[in-house]
């Protein structure tokens, strides 16, 4: 997406290589918005094949997804919106199923930014905000990746070519990943960008293990505390790479308007 833009123009994401609608995209025409009143923590989304439910979503979730940002890189919502957990649930009543299966994940959230703007009167503006990052090298004794092996020429049928990722509480396996990705996948565990400067360009497998703290402050500092996060210590004891703090411009969304929906 552009650098700067409401939700009110937004245009459609790029395609994706060999699919993708290029008409106008569906809209959802029948919405259920309600807060949500369990006191449960499960969250959850689920796309049908022509309707969408989210289950104890945040709007900062949402948009962050909307957008492709990180959702502590979401600015300007009220204390409400930061606060507040929602039940959605939106289907499109005539659908043309020949359309809907050629849609990418992009342009079914373009599809979900409707219903921020058609429920919440969302307005946002996009730009870059320079912002608490950490930088991911390689310690000066050399990284402890091991390189993955190359792929087979003629590989089994259904047999999985490209990478893997699994990824839980204190661990992570990864098969055939750059290091593009293993920064990207690392930032969400320490709430912080995490801009790649190993100068690493192969594909990799590794594990990782790290014992995890609760950071209470993360959903309101922006991931500016000044403590490493526990899994620095584990990166450079097991993969010999290091994290260190800097500031560098990143993208952001800002919030420019937002109204809390009546139920429905």
């Amino acid at each position: 997406m552009g650098s700067a833009m409401c939700c009110a123009q937004m245009p459609m994401p790029p395609l994706l290589p060999g699919g993708g609608y290029t008409g106008e995209l569906p809209q959802f025409d029948v919405m259920s918005v309600k807060p949500h009143k369990g006191g449960d923590d499960i969250m959850m989304m689920h796309w049908g094949e022509a309707d969408y439910k989210a289950v104890n979503m945040t709007l900062k979730n949402m948009i962050s997804n909307v957008y492709g940002v990180k959702s502590w890189l979401v600015f300007g919502l009220p204390s409400w919106a930061e606060s507040s957990h929602w039940d959605i649930d939106a289907k499109v009543s005539t659908p043309d199923m020949s359309v809907m299966k050629k849609l990418t994940p992009e342009q079914r959230r373009v599809m979900i930014g409707g219903i921020l703007k058609d429920r919440f009167g969302l307005v946002v503006h996009q730009e870059d905000k320079v912002q608490p990052v950490f930088v991911l090298t390689v310690l000066p004794t050399g990284s402890k990746l091991k390189a993955s092996a190359p792929p087979a020429e003629n590989p089994e049928p259904g047999k999985l070519t490209s990478g893997t990722w699994r990824i839980a509480r204190g661990s992570m396996t990864a098969t055939r990943t750059k290091m593009s990705t293993l920064a990207e996948s690392l930032s969400y565990q320490v709430g912080r960008t995490i801009v790649d400067k190993t100068g690493l360009t192969g594909e990799y497998d590794l594990e990782l293990k790290w014992t995890p703290e609760e950071r209470a402050n993360a959903a309101t500092d922006n991931g500016t505390g000044d403590a490493p996060p526990a899994i620095y210590e584990a990166l450079k004891e097991q993969l010999g790479l290091k994290l260190t703090a800097d500031k560098a411009p990143v993208p952001t969304v800002v919030v420019d308007k937002i109204t809390q929906p009546e139920e429905n």
